[in-house]
């Protein structure tokens, strides 16, 4: 069978400025998916790309400035006790506890500031000599008591905590014994350059760098001003910084620690990653802020464009329709031109028998006023025939006139069998004079139909038209009407050649043709196809079994859109 369908949800009858602005939108949707959001996605996907190698690149960076870090401080207090143990070595105490002497050493040691003082301590913990700025403070101090005393005795040397002692203020002591521990060279540490050691860490502007004892006391004050520290926050450093110098993000922070004086420490040094990152989130926004305008302004060039074709299309669309609207009308013209022809010699025989019943009356009047009674019954049955033969004459070009001056308007209830019976009998002279046949099957219970009967009416014309052409002379044409799957279905048979398969494909295009030259002008059936369109209804065509062409009409049955078709195979 020879048909195509379209949805019926895009034949649906909507408003053109409706219509044409979804189109609008759709191209405008279009554009940002093709144009606006691959631009969105390669920034995003290039933003995290970037800020993923930072992030990289700063736990390399900050890992291994830790652990660089670490190595200078574990040599600052190595060195100084190296060199408090050398000179255990090389004096004894009856030479170091003269106060020339220690004072000889301390001036040739700290040049460059390091130590704050220096101190001699016999095994009773009794200071026997000391250089430094406390000496009143700490004049006949015993440390015999002091743990950082007890521990160096025990273990030959120590570096202290943090603490405030006798000074009052936080200092921090190297201490080395002698090989017998029978007495202690002692130094107090420059604070403020240890700290140094640890503050210069350069951990970004809102980053932190502190050491501070496994018991969680500051050894150096926090960057931020931090004085204490919480027993969670703690316990989170210690795991970060157990086994050796370890990076791990914790929240907007990335920390890195470090165990110092064998695990009695941990260095810690904390960078604010927003902080550290405000060029990235700076360069971020700049490109977000290019992308928004260059997708504002290709928003801007499309609306431009797309308005401008969109109404081109439109108004392109407006003339396709009123010339559509004019070829209709003048092949509707031309079918009347076809039908008058018949309907001129259809109106000839009621002419005749009324041109011989007026013969027949005057004959009757010539017998003169004496005969008037004895004809009346004549004359009547000559004026019956006369009043039948005018009122035949009368239906056949009402017909004829009710079709031409058909214009196409709003849907209205229409009976299908009445409509194909009036397109029957304004072509059926002309088939009886070339001995064709029209048979009808009408059901009787078909419900009206909601359309437009002017439209529908030329669609059965064309079709019946055509026909007639196919068959010629001596065949026979049936029509059937029926309801079938939820449509009206009206069916025209012919016995005519059938249409050829090569061209059963054009056969509803427009200016086709099978016709000889002159006797048509093709656009019957693509206008039909047209019309059927617009009426949300349906036209198919077949080749019959036994020889001649199907015609099906289909249409909805209960106001829902039929089967749709268009030139195509299915």
């Amino acid at each position: 069978m020879y048909m195509a369908t379209i949805p019926a949800e895009m034949m649906e009858q909507k408003p053109r400025s409706a219509y044409y602005a979804g189109q609008k939108r759709l191209f405008v949707i279009v554009i940002i998916i093709v144009a606006v959001l691959p631009l969105v996605f390669i920034n995003w996907k290039v933003s995290r790309l970037y800020q993923t190698s930072m992030m990289n690149k700063m736990d390399v960076d900050l890992s291994g400035f830790t652990q660089s870090r670490k190595e200078m401080i574990d040599l600052f207090l190595a060195s100084q006790e190296n060199m408090l143990a050398s000179f255990t070595e090389f004096y004894d105490l009856a030479w170091l506890g003269k106060k020339e002497n220690i004072e000889n050493i301390f001036c040739a040691v700290n040049r460059s500031g390091v130590m704050t003082d220096i101190g001699v301590i016999d095994a009773a913990g009794n200071h026997v000599a000391y250089v430094g700025p406390f000496t009143e403070k700490l004049a006949g101090k015993n440390y015999a008591s002091a743990p950082w005393f007890r521990k160096v005795m025990q273990n030959g040397r120590y570096v202290s905590d943090v603490f405030t002692g006798y000074r009052g203020i936080p200092h921090l002591v190297v201490a080395v014994a002698d090989k017998e521990k029978s007495w202690v060279l002692r130094a107090t540490i420059n604070s403020e350059m240890f700290n140094g050691l640890v503050s210069s860490a350069n951990v970004g502007p809102d980053g932190d760098a502190f050491i501070i004892s496994r018991a969680g006391e500051f050894q150096t004050p926090s960057r931020l001003g931090h004085q204490n520290i919480s027993p969670g926050n703690l316990a989170v450093l210690r795991d970060i910084g157990a086994g050796g110098t370890k990076t791990q993000r914790r929240g907007q922070y990335l920390f890195s620690v470090a165990p110092l004086k064998g695990d009695d420490w941990l260095l810690v040094l904390k960078t604010d990653i927003h902080s550290s990152l405000a060029d990235f989130y700076e360069a971020k926004n700049i490109g977000l802020t290019i992308i928004f305008c260059t997708a504002l302004l290709i928003l801007f060039v499309t609306q431009l464009l797309i308005r401008s074709l969109v109404n081109r299309i439109d108004h392109t669309e407006q003339q396709r329709m009123v010339l559509t609207n004019k070829v209709r009308e003048v092949e509707k013209m031309a079918l009347i031109g076809r039908l008058a022809a018949s309907v001129a010699h259809e109106i000839n025989n009621p002419l005749q028998v009324i041109s011989a019943q007026a013969g027949w009356v005057d004959e009757l009047l010539d017998d003169g006023p004496e005969k008037y009674a004895e004809n009346e019954s004549e004359y009547r049955l000559a004026v019956k025939k006369i009043r039948d033969q005018v009122k035949r004459a009368g239906s056949i070009t009402k017909r004829l006139l009710s079709f031409s001056r058909m214009q196409e308007g709003a849907p209205a209830a229409v009976d299908i069998n009445h409509t194909v019976e009036d397109s029957i009998l304004l072509l059926e002279k002309e088939a009886k004079s070339n001995r064709i046949n029209i048979t009808r099957q009408y059901q009787q219970d078909l419900p009206a139909v909601k359309t437009d009967a002017s439209q529908l009416q030329q669609v059965f014309l064309n079709i019946l038209n055509n026909a007639v052409d196919a068959i010629g002379q001596d065949g026979a044409i049936e029509v059937r009407t029926t309801r079938r799957d939820g449509e009206i279905v009206i069916e025209f048979a012919d016995t005519g050649p059938g249409i050829a398969e090569h061209i059963m494909e054009n056969i509803f295009n427009p200016f086709f043709t099978t016709k000889e030259k002159g006797k048509g002008t093709g656009l019957g059936l693509a206008i039909s196809s047209n019309i059927m369109q617009r009426l949300r209804g349906g036209l198919r065509v077949a080749n019959r079994p036994h020889g001649g062409c199907l015609f099906t009409v289909a249409l909805p049955a209960n106001g829902q859109p039929a089967v749709q078709n268009r030139p195509g195979v299915n």
